[in-house]
């Protein structure tokens, strides 16, 4: 089976673009695709935006030991965070859900975008806009989006426009459709009739790829707890988007993810990256008794070294006292006292017992250094004892034939445990999984019975927990245990090639590795039943249906006929299949359906902008800003790709008499 690696994507930081005579001198309009995920920005002229960033800011803390105020903690946006696990807790967006609220980070966004395309317009932007927004934008949030491009970065016009019907657009879907948006943090189906929004019938679901994440991530970490900092947010999202699908009918797939062969066949193996410990390398006995005498040599050499400095020590004190002596036996006695009172000698009397004693020390370090080096010449008696109890081969078959099939045994016996192990681990999980659909029928049942519920007060109630409960244990036999020591005694000792096991390696690479099985559908089961994280919200099939309700059966046909698939979500293998299947259900006996996917979900939406501001009819679309100052910051001028205008009723005013 193969194993998946898992990739760790490093951003790499995004230039600085030029900014040329032509961009310049023809007011070229710029591009920007703000979405609540990844952000998107360049020239109408481009082919591909200059700049494609995550739409983060991150903002490290300042280190409490600087004492510097200027030393302020730099922030950081999109590509320039390197490593968003270990800022995952001061990351910023400007948006709450797909709306943007916190326009202090917007600013922050613009400017960079600003910067890295170099735009030197004598600090303002001299160049019209093209941005995307949600359905059904705020005015008030419109209102500061006008107000922080025409008075902070004086833009002379914005052309708002949504996202989705951008990339309709790019996909030449037509006049008519049923725009299917799977985003980050919703997702909204929005019928499309002869180029116009049927804004009524617009629903929008509060689910999309940050939830599907974050229930990913939450499966694998209850799962494996052990490994619950290297799974991450970001791994999952690439495990997402790589090595995850939709399941046609889900109900089926469960059952088969619940047979062994299944799943042995299908399951996913990602690998975890750690550290691989130091191998410990086999010495032969020649070796280890070389080694012992290396030790032992050493060791004694740092002795005789120990000895030498305490017997120069020794005889310097001698050599103190002996001076002493002779100054008294001179009669010199105030020097006598001054060198006996730095030596903390008492008297004359103990002079003399400290003299003796110190004598005695050096003749007896001298002895054990004279011993030591008598005896250093001789031979360490490091002798490996033989091994009265090493097996040989049969008379019968040769040596090689002996190790080759003793090499053999001990590799199937080895694969048997492992089998036999695994199938163990997953029949446990059937039960437990079995034992709570069993325990919750019961609990069912216990309700609808007459008078008081007690249940889970007798003993015997929880019966079935106690059977699960118990631990499986591995079934391994003694006897097989015993086989493959066996096998090793004889490789170790007969075959030059046999490595030994490493306990703390052996199983390492498995021990640090993720078994994906039933995460692969579950996960991204949330846009049918958002149920399953406990969201009261229909999923994406029974809105569909209700929406369609809505409009009457010409319409009803015209709308499945052209239903349109956009937003990062719908890169999801197998969501055009289950769509299909959903819209089969639902629509009457022998009724046409057709669904058409994004040619690239991602950019879409900046190249039907792109599109718009080439096609000579972009000053039609154009909120100038003469606009926002006659009309107010919430004014936007419609077109077939924007939001509708409602204009904010005025406050009423009650009088009220005094």
């Amino acid at each position: 089976m193969n194993i998946i690696e898992l990739k760790d994507l490093k951003p790499v930081p995004d230039i600085v673009q030029e900014y040329s005579s032509n961009v310049k001198d023809n007011n070229i309009p710029l591009i920007i695709d703000n979405g609540s995920y990844s952000c998107r920005a360049g020239w109408a002229s481009m082919d591909q935006p200059q700049l494609v960033f995550r739409n983060l800011i991150a903002k490290p803390r300042k280190d409490r030991n600087k004492k510097d105020k200027d030393d302020l903690p730099t922030i950081q946006i999109g590509n320039d965070i390197a490593n968003i696990e270990q800022l995952r807790f001061q990351l910023k967006s400007q948006f709450d859900r797909n709306v943007v609220t916190h326009f202090h980070n917007q600013e922050q966004i613009f400017d960079y975008i600003f910067q890295h395309l170099a735009i030197d317009g004598e600090r303002r932007v001299p160049h019209p806009i093209v941005l995307t927004e949600c359905f059904a934008n705020p005015n008030y949030c419109r209102q500061l989006m006008s107000e922080l491009l025409f008075e902070c970065y004086d833009v002379p016009s914005i052309c708002y426009g949504i996202d989705s019907l951008f990339a309709m657009k790019h996909n030449n879907i037509g006049e008519n459709g049923l725009i299917i948006s799977c985003g980050y943090h919703t997702t909204h189906i929005i019928p499309v009739l002869n180029n116009k929004i049927i804004s009524q019938n617009v629903r929008r679901i509060n689910l999309g790829g940050y939830h599907i994440i974050t229930f990913m991530h939450r499966l694998l970490q209850l799962k494996y707890p052990v490994h619950i900092n290297a799974i991450s947010l970001s791994r999952i999202e690439w495990l997402l988007h790589n090595h995850c699908s939709i399941a046609l009918d889900y109900i089926d797939e469960l059952k088969k993810w619940a047979l062994i062969d299944y799943y042995d066949e299908h399951v996913k193996k990602v690998q975890l990256p750690y550290n691989t410990p130091v191998a410990v390398t086999t010495l032969t006995a020649e070796q280890k008794i070389e080694k012992k005498r290396e030790l032992a040599k050493r060791l004694a050499d740092i002795n005789a070294r120990k000895r030498e400095e305490k017997l120069a020590e020794d005889e310097d004190q001698l050599q103190k006292l002996l001076v002493a002596k002779d100054l008294f036996d001179d009669g010199d006695y105030e020097e006598f006292k001054e060198v006996i009172n730095e030596q903390s000698i008492p008297s004359y009397d103990e002079l003399q017992k400290l003299i003796q004693v110190t004598s005695s020390k050096i003749d007896k370090t001298r002895q054990k250094i004279a011993q030591a080096e008598s005896t250093t010449a001789q031979v360490f008696p490091f002798e490996e004892k033989p091994s009265t109890n090493i097996p040989q081969p049969p008379s019968d078959i040769t040596l090689d034939e002996w190790i080759a099939q003793t090499r053999q045994k001990r590799f199937s016996i080895m694969e048997r445990k492992q089998s036999r192990r695994q199938r163990k681990q997953d029949l446990a999980k059937r039960r437990t999984a079995a034992a709570q659909e069993r325990m919750r029928i019961i609990s069912q049942l216990a309700r609808k019975e007459k008078g008081t519920d007690d249940f889970g007060m007798r003993d015997e109630d929880w019966d079935v927990y106690k059977t699960i409960s118990k631990e499986t244990g591995d079934s391994d036999s003694e006897a097989e245990n015993e086989k493959i020591l066996e096998c090793e005694e004889i490789l170790r000792h007969h075959d030059p090639e046999f490595e030994e096991p490493n306990i703390s390696q052996g199983g390492a690479a498995e021990f640090h590795q993720l078994h994906i099985g039933v995460e692969t559908i579950r996960a991204t089961e949330l846009l049918f039943q958002p149920s399953m994280i406990g969201s009261s919200e229909a999923g994406l099939a029974e809105t569909i249906e209700y929406i369609l309700k809505m409009f009457n059966e010409s319409d009803q046909l015209i709308l499945a006929n052209s239903v349109f698939l956009t937003g990062g979500c719908s890169n999801f293998l197998g969501l055009k299949e289950r769509l299909s299947r959903e819209l089969m259900e639902m629509r009457p006996f022998q009724s046409t359906h057709k669904i058409f996917t994004s040619s690239n979900a991602s950019l879409d939406a900046w190249c039907g902008a792109r599109d718009i501001a080439n096609s000579g009819n972009l000053d039609d679309y154009m909120t100038t800003k003469l606009d926002y100052t006659e009309k107010g910051g919430e004014y936007l001028r419609e077109h077939p790709f924007s939001n509708k205008f409602h204009p904010t009723p005025a406050p009423i005013v009650v009088e009220t008499n005094e």
